[in-house]
């Protein structure tokens, strides 16, 4: 007979592998709800021994019988468990500080000490694949009853910004060598099972108890405000501090830190009710928090009044990390977490971009504080809802805030859509917005520019087509409705169509949930054609973009979307909030159709209107497409610009380029149209679209290296645009050098061109006017709003003792912004050794450069045509030194995709392969759609030059002849019209 204790085992195996394969990945499943957790968090974060000890009391309820308990728990050591049935809830937190877990602790922390004393359970059975542990009880939990289960455990205090982490930091203290310590945790997007059992989903919420110890030097903070402080009973200098219970939330909202910081405050009130508001920093970063805490007041004001909910915590605390996050800013409720120079602006140093940039991101996290906060996803596939969101509501917000901003926050959406669609066309595995998630991997890549960017993009079009009131009534009622709660995106769309619905003339036929899924079920997005047919119609199509892979296993694709398209022409052009609403629609079962456009008094007058008025589709991005006009169209559009291109709004302007030369690259248009379309770039400044357009020309110069005439030919043809600060009839909001209109050294109609002697000479003087002391303060504010800009000037132009004193400069106590600027303006040396030197500073031993520094470095010096082999060799002779270095996974293989993005030729596609081959066999983790995604990158050059270097040359080669040969040269469309 068979040993029963064996046999029992054997079951328990079994069913818990029949409970994985049917609960694939690291979900927990629904057998437990969480109602409650009681935590106590000792922190030890100082010295060579860090360790953080806790203890856990979590109230839930199982919704079957059952005596397997099971939590999401990552490096965590179990010591002891409890359970007890739960008679009620408790409303307050812990106050009896000398009750047994406290002393406990102390003595598990300090002293090594620990007795066990459980005999509630039979075993633990870890399952570190699934990153969760299951607790087998002597007795059953039985269904629909409230159970505490208390856990006493040690987990690890990190070197890297996951779960609980610490850092030692320097000070500008005036003592020497003075350091401080700062203790935190980050828990998205599943970290938190690296800090305590939990059940780690988002789907989960529950409210939170949280004492944390610290020594008496340090302040302690949570997501609520604090209670009280109280000295252990037991060790000296030490201290518990006690926080307010917080509303229900999930785990990976749940913050904590540890920090010798010194703060700021200022009460925001609405009527009657108040809300402390703390920015926490360093001292020497105390002054630097002026702008935000006049802008950040106004931005949360903002968000309550369009949800239609106040913020519903007494306290929101603001506060960086000294060390160089892998993220820019952290939502935690209650306890905003920023990259250490992300939260404070310096005015003397910092430029008019930086500002605008930090508050894009208190923008971000306070938007976050009700999408994602207040109202949840209920699992990491429907992030974009969230995200989208936030990042959709950043121009509303700053606007509201910094009403004299008026393009800055509509360039950076239309920046962040449109990187969103590269990002699709060059990825190699089809990415849907909404996706299958299973594991922490899976969950972590979800935060990508389709959950921010296109999910922004969806939403702009969502709220253009069902307009902006019936939008806010929505978020307002879906506020209300769920608050508290984790739902999926589908409640807000099943929210508007209860709203467009009341319409019986508009939105009787409307279904938003079925227009939505074919946005974000479905990969890439749709090209719209539009040609004139004759007697004033236009024909319309749709058509998927081209994608770098085979989407259909028959090769052919059968998307189709539901599209919205805004429209105006040159007779009524109207690119306002009502020109962006649609004026007709594609569909899947209608995706072309053929309109009257211009409506005929008599045929004659029918053919003149559509001959000589151009069509604008999508415009202000109002639908997340690329438009394809035809050859006539274009023309006009061209003609327009060249007459006066202030009649299509910039935002407007630098999408149509940006559709130009990307279905150019395509096949779809042929670059001489391209080429026609910014021409007018010649004769006025036009900086937002001259950038725009600078980066389509370098990308295909950089592919064209290979062939020498047509490489200088291209510098030749791109010194021909106008580099003047203002041109006349519109401001250059998005661009002032200097702000307050102040004199600007840089400006001027002799400085055309970044290139030419005149502007070299003038960046130059005052480089060295800034070496040797004697820059004005208006110059030196003028070099650093575009320090990088300018320093590459210097460097590429200047001689070794420029460089000695920008690299001193480096080593200088900076701000990690300006020393990425800093380094990358150096990466623009023509000589070799001075690249040499940038790459040995990453591992040099006297040089502590943080890897968001190393990262943003190596990646501009691969710009850098003779740094290009240095940086390849340098990643695949460090491959393992960087993993250390970077410490986040994935991060070098992302460098070395950044690197290879400008590799153009059958060479380099060999020693590439041949690299990616070595390092699979170094490492079998290696992500395969990364790898191949540089490889088919590489194959998508090659084909591109063999195509369209000939036709490239051509058109640039009239353009320069025709302008070496006539230097008077005007449009030849002026006056034509």
């Amino acid at each position: 007979m068979a040993n029963p204790i064996r046999r029992m085992h054997f079951l328990f195996i079994l069913v818990l592998t029949l409970f994985a394969n049917f609960n694939d990945g690291q979900r927990i499943g629904s057998s437990l709800r969480p109602l409650h957790y009681d935590l106590v968090l000792l922190p030890i974060i100082s010295g060579s021994s860090p360790r953080l000890c806790g203890h856990v009391f979590i109230d839930l309820e199982p919704t079957t019988s059952t005596n397997v308990v099971t939590f999401h728990g990552v490096d965590i050591t179990l010591l002891d468990v409890s359970v007890e049935p739960v008679l009620g809830v408790r409303n307050e937190t812990t106050t009896n500080f000398s009750d047994d877990r406290f002393l406990q602790l102390e003595d598990l922390c300090f002293s090594g000490l620990f007795v066990s004393v459980s005999r509630v359970f039979q075993r633990i059975q870890d399952d570190p694949e699934r990153q969760q542990f299951s607790i087998i009880l002597k007795q059953s939990l039985k269904k629909g009853k409230r159970y505490r289960i208390g856990l006493l455990y040690m987990a690890n205090v990190r070197d890297e910004s996951k779960g609980f982490y610490r850092i030692n930091y320097k000070t500008n203290d005036d003592s020497c060598c003075h350091e401080g310590w700062f203790g935190g945790t980050q828990m998205q997007v599943t970290e938190a099972r690296k800090v305590l059992p939990c059940l780690d989903e988002p789907g989960f919420k529950s409210t939170f108890d949280i004492i944390v110890g610290h020594n008496k030097a340090m302040s302690a903070l949570a997501n609520m405000p604090e209670m009280a402080t109280v000295p252990m009973v037991n060790t000296r200098d030490w201290m518990w501090t006690s926080f307010s219970r917080t509303p229900l939330m999930p785990t990976y909202l749940l913050a904590m830190f540890v920090t010798d910081y010194q703060h700021l405050e200022q009460v925001y009130q609405v009527g009657d009710r108040t809300v402390k508001l703390r920015y926490w920093g360093r001292p020497e970063q105390l002054p630097h928090f002026k702008h935000i805490m006049e802008v950040t007041p106004k931005m949360l004001h903002y968000m309550e009044t369009y949800v239609n909910q106040p913020f519903s915590l007494p306290k929101l605390d603001f506060i960086t990390a000294p060390i160089d996050l892998h993220f820019e800013a952290m939502e935690n409720w209650g306890l905003i977490l920023f990259r250490d120079d992300k939260l404070y602006h310096n005015e003397e140093t910092d430029s008019e971009d930086d500002r605008f940039y930090r508050t894009q991101i208190m923008a971000h996290e306070l938007a976050h504080q009700f999408f994602g906060n207040l109202v949840t996803c209920d699992w990491w596939s429907d992030i974009w809802f969230n995200e989208g969101f936030s990042s959709f509501l950043e121009v509303d917000i700053i606007n509201h805030a910094m009403p004299n901003e008026t393009f800055r926050p509509e360039a950076a959406q239309l920046k962040g859509i449109r990187n969103a669609m590269k990002f699709e066309e060059k990825h190699v595995k089809p990415l849907t917005v909404v996706r299958q998630v299973e594991t922490a991997d899976e969950a972590d890549r979800m935060f990508d520019a389709i959950s921010y960017s296109k999910g922004n993009g969806l939403l702009l079009m969502l709220r253009n087509f069902v307009g902006q009131e019936t939008f806010q009534i929505a978020v307002a009622t879906y506020m209300e409705r769920f608050q508290f709660q984790s739902v999926n995106s589908q409640r807000f769309m099943e929210i508007l169509d209860e709203e467009l619905h009341q319409d019986r003339e508009f939105g009787r036929t409307m279904n938003v949930t079925k227009i939505m899924n074919s946005w974000t079920g479905q990969p890439s997005y749709p090209i719209v054609r539009c040609s004139k047919t004759g007697d004033g119609r236009i024909r319309l199509s749709q058509e998927p973009f081209p994608m770098s892979y085979n989407y259909s296993s028959h090769g052919k694709d059968t998307r189709l979307w539901w599209i919205p398209l805004a429209m105006t022409d040159a007779k009524r052009p109207d690119f306002s909030h009502g020109g962006t609403f649609p004026r007709i629609w594609l569909t899947p079962d209608r995706p072309t159709l053929e309109i009257p456009y211009f409506p005929p008094l008599s045929r004659h007058q029918a053919a003149e209107d559509a001959e000589n008025s151009w069509i604008f589709i999508n415009g202000q991005s109002s639908s997340y497409i690329r438009v394809l006009y035809d050859k006539s169209n274009w023309r006009l559009l061209s003609k327009q610009l060249m007459i006066n291109h202030t009649v299509i709004p910039k935002v407007s302007r630098a999408q149509l380029i940006d559709d130009a030369f990307t279905l150019a690259v395509a096949g779809l248009l042929e670059y001489e149209t391209v080429l026609d379309l910014i021409e007018y770039l010649t004769l006025v400044n036009d900086e937002f679209v001259r950038s725009t357009s600078q980066f389509h020309l370098q990308w295909m110069k950089e592919r064209s290296r290979h062939n020498e005439s047509l490489y200088q030919l291209f510098g030749e043809y791109t010194r021909r645009f106008k580099y003047e600060k203002m041109d006349k009839g519109e401001s250059d909001e998005y661009h002032n050098l200097i702000r307050l209109d102040a004199f600007d050294p840089l400006d001027g109609i002799d400085c055309h061109n970044w290139s030419d002697g005149v502007c070299v000479d003038q960046v130059l003087r005052l480089f060295r006017a800034q070496m040797t002391g004697t820059i004005t303060p208006g110059e030196k504010r003028a070099m650093f709003e575009n320090l990088e800009r300018n320093w590459c000037v210097v460097i590429r132009h200047a001689g070794k003792e420029e460089w000695e004193w920008a690299w001193r400069a480096t080593l200088r106590d900076l701000s990690s912004t300006q020393r990425i600027k800093i380094l990358s303006a150096m990466t623009c040396t023509p000589h070799r050794g001075q690249l040499k030197q940038l790459l040995a500073r990453v591992f040099s031993p006297t040089i502590d450069q943080n890897p968001h520094e190393t990262f943003k470095t190596i990646e501009k010096m691969a710009e850098n045509p003779v740094a290009r082999s240095m940086v390849l060799n340098f990643i695949k002779n460090n491959w393992e030194s960087l993993e250390r270095h970077f410490k986040r996974s994935g991060d070098t293989l992302k460098l070395l995709a950044s690197a290879a993005k400008h590799l153009s030729n059958a060479e380099d596609l060999d020693e590439m392969f041949q690299l990616i081959f070595e390092l699979q066999n170094k490492d079998n983790k290696l992500d395969h759609s990364v790898t191949e995604g540089i490889l088919d990158g590489i194959r998508s050059n090659i084909r591109w030059a063999e195509k369209n270097l000939d036709e490239v040359y051509s058109v640039l080669a009239a353009r320069v002849i025709t302008r070496r040969t006539d230097k008077s040269f005007t449009s030849p469309y002026v006056n034509t019209i």
